[in-house]
């Protein structure tokens, strides 16, 4: 089973320092949207990434689960 994954839609650009810190990857833009992946440890490092986001002033729109990251079932056996 794969890593779980979480998907956060900010409005806007993410700085690249805001990304290495919070131990994301930025995924893509879908303008006006930028879309980070990450995945915490458990909940509370979850609540944690989000309240970065927060006083960072971005504006998180949305959370979701995904599947594991594309680059990890490549690696499978």
């Amino acid at each position: 089973m794969g890593r779980l994954v979480y998907e956060l839609r900010v409005r806007g650009p993410v700085p690249a320092e805001v990304l290495e810190e919070l131990g994301a990857e930025d995924f893509g833009e879908e303008p006006p949207l930028t879309i980070l992946r990450t995945e915490p440890t458990d909940q509370p490092g979850l609540a944690g990434v989000l309240q970065r986001l927060r006083s960072l002033g971005l504006d998180l729109m949305e959370v979701r689960t995904a599947g594991p990251d594309p680059a990890d079932a490549a690696e499978a056996p």
